[in-house]
């Protein structure tokens, strides 16, 4: 019996011993926070640009995130990912930051819910049709797959799905999680600058109107410093100030004078985004004839890009993987038809470039093919291209509607993939340089010439129309850019130009986490079919059986430790 007491009082003090250790650990793991990510890919670590912008955050951040309620397999994992990341976040900012989920369908009648609606829209959040599927019916919710930061006075709006067209679900969902990390991040980084950069849209020679750069204008100035500069109007290093400037599709020419004020912006490190295009063609010129031809713009840019390693081809890229157009069919009761219209390439990004990665199919319309050229110490990354299937039409061309009639020769789409979209980066010398009088360089008009210049990146898109937003001829509605008011779709422009005047300004490094990549590991539905009743099995009655046995077992061994003590 005396054996028995002792064996009672040794495991009192085991289990005595045992809980004091767990609670001790958890008073420790409470005071001190660290994470083992065991994933090949690492991806549940967060990035040191990440740890290094939350150390500095100086106030409260807040995030609402509007992913809660009942939500399909997918957005569930979509949500328990940004819980998972916010959670890991605020540790390294020092508690700083706040957040909550919240269920936007959750209005107790319709005038509620109306009104949640308006309210989310106006902060920046774009909601999503969903079709949900239950015992073998379908319905439509809508939901708003986002969440808005607040900083200090200021709030700003983050998308959690980046819908990609011909993707299928899992690997939009796949994609979306791998952005969260950049789009939070990103998202603090602007919030919480004090001085934001400026950007300058050039004008002064037939570029982009006021309204057809008035979607790109307003969601920049949500992040920058965003003005107009008619260039000509000013002297030399009226850009001085400036960090970004913008070139979007001008269409006249080009005086020495103004090639030299932009020159000596890049020299002396400034950013460019160029969206230009050595020829006039508009679908617009098409309405009344049904035809039209190209035309030279003569911009006189050619030796300024050939300095920077680019050359504008004078050619329209035809593209099988091209955008719709509508058309008039019936003249006697008029039908709007949509044909395949070789001219508009649909542009998929390959590249996993964090300009482009991840982003929606791009379109272009009319745009000319570019060469790499020159100084090979500059370093050139092609962004976009068009697809294999592509071919090529030279200047002086005629354009006609009919073309939309005829099934296009596939055979002759063989000169593979064109490039439309160029990063140029390195040091730039000026184009003036051995090429301006000693009468020139006193001038007061030519300032203070600069002919070494300093490290800089420019971006090259051969197609002004890719940051031009559609408006409406009759109600002058304006349209977000991307978004194609005749087939309802929405491409990646947008956010196209977003990431490049991200990566131009950005010298934290945080753009990076855009390519940020782990593979999709998908479950072979063939493979979960055949083997369907193994493991049901496997998960639900052999965990049974095993239990079983370690009980029979174990009463087996007991009663014979027990008994040969009583024998004693």
């Amino acid at each position: 019996m005396k054996d028995i007491q002792q064996m009672k009082r040794e495991t009192y003090i085991q289990t005595a011993v045992v809980a004091g250790i767990i609670i001790l650990i958890n008073i420790i793991f409470q005071n001190y926070f660290f994470r083992l990510d065991l994933t090949k890919d690492k991806r549940y670590k967060l990035s040191q640009p990440t740890k290094e912008l939350m150390k500095k955050i100086d106030d409260k951040i807040y995030v609402r995130v509007y992913l809660d309620g009942e939500l399909p397999a997918g957005f569930r994992k979509l949500r328990e990912s940004t819980r998972q990341l916010l959670e890991e976040i605020r540790f390294y900012s020092g508690k700083k930051l706040e957040f909550t989920f919240i269920d936007p369908l959750s209005a107790k009648n319709e005038e509620d819910q109306e009104n949640i609606y308006r309210q989310l829209i106006n902060e920046g959040l774009e909601p999503v049709n969903l079709e949900v599927r239950s015992e073998g019916k379908s319905s439509e919710k809508i939901i708003f797959p986002g969440a808005v930061v607040y900083y200090k006075e200021k709030s700003l709006p983050v998308k959690l799905l980046n819908q990609q067209i011909g993707l299928p679900p899992e690997q939009v969902i796949h994609n979306s999680i791998t952005s969260l990390e950049f789009n939070f991040v990103n998202t603090f980084r602007k919030l919480s600058e004090k001085k934001k950069p400026s950007i300058a849209f050039i004008q002064g020679h037939g570029e982009l109107d006021e309204q057809h750069t008035a979607d790109i204008f307003a969601t920049l100035s949500e992040y920058y410093d965003v003005k107009r500069i008619n260039l000509p109007a000013y002297k030399v290093g009226v850009l001085d100030n400036i960090d970004l400037i913008i070139v979007a599709k001008p269409d006249s020419f080009f005086s020495e004078l103004e090639k030299y004020k932009i020159d000596q912006f890049v020299v002396k490190g400034g950013k460019v985004i160029w969206l230009v295009e050595t020829l006039l063609a508009e679908l617009d010129s098409l309405g009344q004839t049904g035809y039209t031809s190209t035309m030279d713009y003569n911009l006189n840019l050619n030796d300024m890009f050939f300095n920077y390693g680019i050359r504008l081809n004078y050619n329209l890229v035809q593209d099988i993987q091209c955008h719709l157009i509508p058309l008039i069919i019936n003249q006697g009761t008029p039908q709007q038809d949509f044909r395949p219209w070789l001219y508009f390439p649909l542009v998929f990004p390959e590249n996993t470039h964090p300009i482009v990665s991840k982003l929606n199919a791009i379109l272009f319309q009319f745009a000319n093919s570019i060469d790499t050229v020159g100084n090979k110490k500059i370093k050139k990354t092609v962004l976009l291209t068009s697809s294999p299937q592509s071919r090529l039409v030279y200047h002086p061309a005629i354009i006609s509607l009919a073309e939309t009639r005829t099934k296009p020769d596939f055979n002759t789409f063989n000169k593979g993939q064109q490039i439309l979209a160029v990063l140029v980066e390195g040091k730039f010398n000026s184009l003036f340089r051995n090429r301006l009088s000693a009468e020139t360089l006193n001038s007061k008009d030519y300032g203070n010439f600069v002919a070494e210049g300093k490290p800089t990146k420019m971006i090259f898109i051969s197609d002004g129309d890719v940051i031009s937003n559609q408006v409406s001829r009759i109600k002058e509605q304006i349209y977000p850019l991307g978004y194609d008011r005749f087939t309802k779709q929405t491409f990646g422009n947008k956010n196209l130009i977003l990431n490049a005047a991200d990566y131009l300004l950005d010298d934290t490094g945080i753009l990076a986490l855009r390519s940020k990549e782990y593979k999709l590991r998908l479950l072979d539905k063939a493979k979960i079919k055949r083997d369907k009743a193994q493991w049901q099995f496997v998960n639900l009655v052999l965990p049974i059986i095993v239990v079983m046995l370690f009980g029979l077992v174990f009463n087996i061994f007991r009663k014979y430790r027990y008994a040969g003590k009583q024998k004693i």
